[in-house]
């Protein structure tokens, strides 16, 4: 029987129509997760990590997976995840919150983590580590981000980011410049920065982020020594500014500046370390005017001058490091006042003069680590009432 042409071009048209509509098939949550483990090494993870993975039928009780009433995933951890992601975790679209620590990628270490993850646009809370290269997924889909934890190694820094406002931000082990967009985030609450490559040090614009309770930037190696960025350090921007800081470490990220009176307007500062910064000048008689102070390293600068009396107002300080300056002049006695100082480091300056018999009033000395009065021009001669403190043989003169 000869078949007409109307009747051959429905015969070749009907695969297509068939194909359309039935479609490819939507993976579910659990065939997402199945890919994850199957294509991250799942069969590797410790017993506790994969734990109920692929046999409980209930999501919620595999080891790392939240879900939520609806069954669907709404946070993911994977504590040793190697090989790679799948693009498909881009289907978990209820995910809120992702953690993920790629142990490898040596099947395709440079795209390990898939641009899917930019996607996730529900992702309040994203923690990517990655220690081998591996690049960071594009994030500028992530608009409802307010927690964002990056450790990658020596990686460029994300050029863009989807929001502007991250309360938390953690990024560990990147190179080159502060990106802009970290002082456009004007909720912050947290910042913690430690590069493997530091260029420009620390921008002014800082002083943007208002709400800042702590603020970490280290920049430093303990084998080896870092080029430090030749920049100052905006500390004005910093101190006159930021006066919610709780905690405060800036190491190695300057190679120069100064310390301005409004530093000691900090009411709410408990720690205050500036270490290898390349401060010059003198210490600010202000630094004894914050009220909750406990901790204050000031180390391994170009400070000189005289340590001002007022420091001995900071009656809260735990812990006063000081040493390898050009710090001159006697260690004043209102030192003595300090009575809930543990541990003084003072070593490596140009100080002269005996030692003050009220340091004999700070009956803790010595409790903490490092007291060390070393490498200056003291008098010899100790005082009898500092001889008689508890740990006076944990103290070095």
């Amino acid at each position: 029987m000869k078949l007409s042409k109307l009747s051959l071009i429905a015969a070749a048209l009907l695969p297509a129509a068939l194909l359309s509509s039935c479609g490819p098939k939507q993976l579910s949550d659990k065939d997402i997760l199945t890919l994850i483990y199957n294509q991250a090494g799942g069969e590797t993870w410790s017993d506790s990590h994969k734990e109920g993975w692929l046999t409980a039928e209930n999501l919620g009780d595999w080891y790392g997976v939240e879900v939520n009433d609806e069954g669907r995933v709404t946070s993911l951890t994977l504590y040793d995840a190697k090989g790679v992601i799948p693009a498909e975790i881009g289907g978990l679209t209820a995910l809120e919150e992702l953690h993920l620590n790629m142990e490898n990628g040596d099947e395709d270490p440079v795209n390990c983590l898939p641009a899917a993850i930019g996607k996730l646009e529900n992702l309040t809370e994203l923690h990517l580590r990655c220690k081998v290269a591996c690049e960071v997924p594009p994030l500028d889909g992530l608009t409802n981000l307010t927690k964002l934890f990056l450790s990658f190694s020596d990686a460029p820094y994300p050029a863009a980011i989807g929001t502007t406002g991250l309360e938390s931000l953690d990024l560990y082990g990147f190179s080159g410049q502060i990106p802009e967009w970290v002082y456009q985030q004007l909720w912050l609450k947290r910042l913690d920065i430690e590069p493997s490559k530091l260029e420009g040090g620390i921008a002014p614009e800082i002083g943007n982020l208002t709400d800042l309770k702590h603020l970490q930037i280290d920049y430093s190696q303990f084998i080896g020594s870092v080029d430090a960025p030749n920049t100052e350090l905006p500390a004005e921007a910093i101190f006159d500014n930021l006066k919610n800081l709780e905690v405060v470490f800036l190491r190695g990220v300057s190679t120069s500046g100064t310390l301005p009176a409004s530093i000691g307007d900090m009411p709410n500062l408990r720690s205050l370390s500036l270490i290898d910064l390349g401060l010059t000048g003198e210490l600010p008689k202000e630094l004894g005017d914050m009220p909750k102070i406990e901790t204050l390293k000031l180390y391994d600068n170009e400070f000189t001058g005289p340590i001002p009396a007022e420091l001995g107002n900071a009656t809260t300080l735990k812990t006063l490091w000081l040493d390898r300056n050009h710090l001159s002049g006697p260690l004043p006695k209102e030192i003595g006042n300090l009575i809930n100082l543990e541990s003084i480091n003072v070593s490596k300056n140009e100080l002269s003069g005996p030692i003050p018999a009220e340091l004999g009033k700070c009956t803790k000395l010595g409790k903490g680590v490092f007291n060390k009065f070393t490498e200056n021009q003291f008098d010899p001669e100790i005082p009898a009432a500092v001889q008689a403190l508890e740990y006076f043989s944990k103290i070095e003169f």
